[in-house]
């Protein structure tokens, strides 16, 4: 399971800046834009979970289902509240929570307890939150005189979206052996 979520991690890191290449080159904007970008991008991230539990074709439709609710949910909030600073950390949480229920519910082996599920889920949105806040103005800051550097913005992504997805990855059987190894 560790290589297959580190592998999903870097393809979710590849994806996304291959969408930033796009989006930054071809001037990708608006709505439906960010809809279609937030499907993808989390199509691949579901994919990601779904592989590391070895059940990958279960993994792509929750990633579409939470990444069109995450971009939505940011349109919305953008609406709400008049700015998209505000509206970027709520869609994440929005986008991490979705992620939880349903990879605890769909994806997991055994079904986790919506306790276990909004855990996970806050984890992962807060984990990951402060993981991207650190490296947003490589992502999305001005680039720097000699133009983006998508190495790095690889790296950064990678960054950003490992903790997260690590969150959601572990096995439960593995947290609990972590814990209590009394009992194993």
């Amino acid at each position: 399971m560790p290589l297959r979520i580190v592998t999903g991690i870097l393809v979710v890191a590849a994806t996304a800046t291959v969408a930033d290449w796009a989006w930054y080159t071809f001037g990708c904007h608006g709505t439906a834009a960010g809809v279609i970008h937030g499907a993808v991008l989390l199509t691949v991230v579901g994919g990601a979970l779904g592989a590391a539990s070895g059940r990958i074709l279960r993994g792509l439709p929750i990633g579409t289902l939470a990444g069109t609710g995450g971009a939505l949910a940011y349109y919305v909030f953008v609406a709400a509240f008049g700015e998209h600073v505000a509206a970027i950390p709520a869609a994440w949480v929005v986008t991490w929570l979705s992620m939880a229920i349903l990879e605890g519910r769909w994806i997991s082996v055994s079904r986790r307890s919506w306790l276990a599920i909004a855990g996970r889920g806050t984890a992962a949105a807060v984990l990951s939150g402060i993981a991207f806040y650190l490296v947003i103005d490589t992502l999305w800051g001005a680039p720097p005189p000699g133009g983006r550097n998508y190495a790095v913005q690889f790296a950064a992504w990678a960054a950003a979206w490992a903790p997260g997805m690590l969150v959601l990855a572990l096995r439960r059987d593995s947290l609990e052996a972590r814990l209590h190894p009394e009992r194993w």
